[in-house]
């Protein structure tokens, strides 16, 4: 019997490394000092209905630690090669229950691949499945093939055409009590020979919130409020567009146009300098975008991380951005803008954060804006009592070790 050597892989579908490696710099850090050997894998050219892509080995090293080797598999033979004599441990976020990657996990389940689903952002966002309005059923066909597959895929789990989650690292004790005492659940319990379940184990971790209070408080660090903070969240996100269709020019210039205004009326009010932390996706065009404001000496746009620049605000703007969860385990004041411009999905995710956390909110789109410091404010401490319930519940499960302390301990106490 040949011997299978246990080997740890994560699958990327970006060509770009620099946001993955940015966004997971700890996680990547801390994985590198347990396993010796870590794979990147490049699946796209395993996906239905996409162009195929070469990885830039050369470019993209530079930003992963030496024992982490990058692999472009161009076909279902290289695939296959490269699983030969190996027990494959697979994290997975990359992948969708879409129709495009169904073919990468017939084969994940072909070599009998332990899957690991990472879930530890906490953030109130877009559902699994489909949700959309019937009127965008033709322009929103972007978000049914992306998530309309979602049950075909689940079917395909449930008689073992596709693997199973081995393990899920989960952050929200909410939906852990919802995995646990789901429908597939409650049918395994009685018929245990049936193994329906998608998640085989749970396993409860500190957010990447959460991340942010442990590192202040290990090392000591003290918060400012220097300035007020926005979170610059697009218009045109494709979690909007894949359901309603391209955003017109107009629009996102009408938009920027009306949260400029806003945004000078704030810094006046409060006499505070404005920061604006871009969206990860538009760093790469941060001069362009520099110009999307006039000029204005207390408006600025930042290339510093927003974690950051969070720690250093007094007040925090946002519209739909996750980020926003860092502000509120550190108790930040927040406050949420509101615009015809979102669209009905993003104003849908707006209005979810605005009910969960009582933020106080602006429809910027209004000419005379009531601007009152002392209402303001009174909002801002009615906010901030709710974060508590949510932290519990969400952000912290133990407050002696951070999120990307926990998990390669986990990975290798589970699948190793």
């Amino acid at each position: 019997m040949i011997y299978k050597i246990k080997t740890l892989c994560i699958i990327n579908l970006s060509n770009n490394l620099i946001r993955f490696s940015v966004t997971n710099k700890r996680l990547i850090n801390s994985l590198s000092k347990e396993f010796d050997r870590i794979y990147i894998l490049n699946l796209n050219n395993l996906r239905f209905f996409k162009k195929k892509q070469k990885f830039s080995i050369t470019k993209n090293k530079k930003f992963l630690p030496k024992n982490f080797k990058l692999l472009n598999i161009n076909s279902t033979k290289e695939f296959i090669k490269f699983s030969k004599n190996k027990k494959l441990v697979v994290m997975i976020n990359s992948l969708s229950r879409s129709i495009y990657d169904f073919k990468i996990f017939y084969l994940l389940k072909k070599v009998n691949a332990k899957l690991i689903m990472l879930s530890n952002l906490s953030m109130i966002g877009s559902k699994t499945f489909l949700e959309m309005e019937f009127k965008n059923i033709f322009k929103g066909y972007k978000h049914i093939i992306q998530k309309g597959f979602y049950y075909v895929w689940r079917l395909m789990t449930v008689i073992n055409i596709f693997p199973k989650i081995h393990l899920l690292l989960e952050s929200n004790s909410i939906s852990i009590n919802v995995f646990k005492n789901g429908f597939s659940r409650k049918f395994e319990k009685i018929f245990p020979f049936f193994k329906v379940s998608l998640y085989r184990k749970i396993i409860r971790i500190n957010s990447v919130p959460f991340d942010l209070f442990y590192d202040n408080k290990k090392n000591k660090k003290k918060l400012f409020n220097k300035h007020i903070l926005y979170i610059d969240s697009p218009v045109d996100h494709f979690d909007r567009t894949s359901r309603e269709g391209p955003v017109r020019l107009s629009e996102i210039k009408n938009f920027h146009n009306n949260l400029f205004l806003f945004l000078n009326k704030i810094s006046n009010k409060f006499n505070k300098k404005i920061i604006i932390s871009l969206h990860p996706d538009k760093l790469k065009l941060f001069k362009k975008e520099s110009g999307t404001f006039k000029k204005n000496k207390r408006i600025l746009i930042s290339k510093k991380k927003t974690i950051d620049l969070i720690n250093e605000s007094e007040i925090v703007i946002f519209a739909f951005s996750s980020a926003i969860l860092n502000a509120v385990i550190l108790k930040k004041k927040i406050l949420s803008i509101r615009s015809k411009f979102f669209g009905t999905h993003l104003l849908k995710i707006n209005k979810r954060y605005i009910n969960q956390f009582k933020f106080p909110y602006f429809n910027i789109d209004e000419k005379n804006i009531n601007l009152s410091k002392s209402e303001i404010f009174l909002k801002f401490k009615n906010s901030i009592n709710t974060y508590d319930n949510y932290i519990k519940k969400k952000l912290i499960n133990d407050y002696s070790q951070s999120s990307y302390m926990q998990i390669p301990k986990l990975i290798k106490k589970n699948l190793f």
